[in-house]
């Protein structure tokens, strides 16, 4: 009986704690589950972050095509408003003068020709030429032509083209950062699954949750990994 108190019994039945050595935790299945339940959440955490600063980069994206394109809706707008006014001088001279060749007042008619703008002349040139009191199939007048080119209404026309496509580049922002939203929700959603594990001592269960957590990470990072980055 004395023996059953010497050191070697002591070492037989120590704890495997113990046996290991200070520091030292045994390798178990609720070992492992800790260390993938850290992982876990240190992905999702990084993962949410960066889903939301990419969100937040989009939303600036958004926010500034839109107030371009705003600002060339303004631009399109003016040029057109200006292209309409030069049109109208340019049928109103061509009303008098019309009327004083009519009339036979050559002086009148020179008056009135000499004050044609630059980009309406060719066009009256290129009318004349078709000799529209003789010719029944001339055009009705020099502003069916293409010769007629007004240089404002050409830069609204491309100014409203910019400002589509700031539009539609304002759109696709907004729908990339709501795909980072959901992204986030997703690592969020992995990380509540994470949390919730450690709360039940059943085996299966903890395996159920950080699977479910992990499936949401795969996912996340898969749709991050096919984002455009801003």
């Amino acid at each position: 009986m004395a023996q059953d108190d010497s050191p070697r019994s002591d070492k037989a039945s120590a704890s495997p704690e113990e046996t290991n050595g200070p520091g030292r935790a045994p390798m178990s299945s609720e070992y492992w589950l800790d260390i993938a339940s850290a992982i876990l959440l240190s992905v999702a955490a990084l993962a949410s972050s960066w889903a939301g600063y990419q969100s937040k980069r989009w939303s600036g994206v958004q926010s500034s095509s839109y107030n371009e394109s705003a600002t060339l809706w303004v631009q399109s707008f003016r040029s057109a408003t200006f292209a309409y006014l030069y049109r109208s001088v340019d049928l109103q001279l061509f009303i008098e003068w019309l009327n004083a060749y009519e009339d036979g007042d050559k002086e009148r008619a020179i008056f009135f020709e000499q004050r044609f703008r630059s980009e309406f002349r060719p066009a009256f040139e290129a009318w004349l030429a078709t000799r529209p009191w003789e010719n029944p199939a001339a055009p009705s007048s020099p502003f069916v032509l293409p010769e007629y080119r007004s240089e404002l209404s050409d830069q609204a026309s491309e100014l409203e083209q910019e400002a589509e496509a700031a539009s539609n580049r304002a759109r696709a922002a907004n729908e990339q950062g709501d795909e980072y939203v959901l992204t986030t929700v997703i690592f969020s959603a992995a990380l509540f699954f994470t949390g919730i594990a450690a709360h039940f001592s059943k085996f299966r269960v903890r395996v159920a949750l950080l699977s479910i957590a992990g499936l949401m990470v795969l996912v996340g990072l898969v749709q991050l990994a096919t984002y455009p980055v801003r």
